[in-house]
């Protein structure tokens, strides 16, 4: 009994040098953007900008007449490629060998065809701003998502693999946890651009583009003419 101690302890400590044999492999990290030039379209009236529905409106239509309009998002894809290796009887090292992260945007402005040239330019300077803010959240949180990523995969390159996971399940375990940290990424950048939205569509914002142009009436006989 006395002799097999040693044996034992030997065993574990071999053991933990087999679970151990995976180099730290690195991980290419690219977060890219794709930015399109926003699309004008001058297509539909007033009225019908207002009839537009979505799901969380960021005007107040008591004060805000619809003159512009722009529909917009900050797209999030991502590609993650995974490389295994290993021999006959010992542990399969795994890890991800490039995690690509592009934000993109391609918003569209609608300008209200009616209501005449002052309102028209005043409103698509005012839904440029909206598109700024897009691709300004975009600037900043390319650095976030490329911090947040290296972090994690640094993390679970450095670490040992787990001996009761096969290589698929492994596979399947590094991609949930890199989405996992996409989608998270994702909300806080979400969060920021919304918040910055509502921002610019203040009712002063909203008061300063009513008192930019002048003010029209219109007249079934004689058109639009100014008071």
């Amino acid at each position: 009994m006395v002799l097999l101690l040693p044996t034992l302890v030997f065993a574990a400590k071999a053991m933990t040098a087999v679970a151990d044999v995976c180099p730290v492999n690195h991980t290419d990290i690219r977060v890219t953007q794709k930015i399109d030039q926003p699309h004008l379209d001058y297509s539909k009236s007033t009225a019908e900008l207002k009839s537009m529905k979505f799901s969380e409106p960021v005007t107040d239509q008591g004060f805000a007449e619809t003159t512009g309009l722009t529909v917009h998002s900050i797209a999030v894809d991502s590609e993650i490629r995974i490389a295994s290796s290993g021999s006959e009887g010992a542990p399969t090292c795994v890890w991800p060998t490039v995690v690509t992260v592009t934000l993109s945007t391609a918003p569209t402005i609608y300008i209200a065809s009616d209501g005449g040239d002052c309102r028209r330019i005043v409103a698509l300077g005012h839904e440029n701003q909206h598109a700024a803010i897009d691709r300004d959240i975009i600037a900043r949180y390319i650095p976030v998502f490329r911090r947040r990523l290296a972090d994690m995969v640094d993390a679970m390159n450095a670490a040992a693999p787990e001996a009761s996971l096969d290589t698929d399940s492994r596979r399947s375990r590094i991609e949930e946890k890199i989405n996992a940290m996409i989608a998270v990424t994702s909300e806080v950048m979400n969060a920021d651009q919304a918040a910055q939205q509502r921002e610019l569509d203040s009712p002063e914002e909203y008061r300063r583009r009513t008192d930019a142009c002048p003010a029209y009436i219109v007249d079934p006989k004689n058109g639009a003419s100014r008071l």
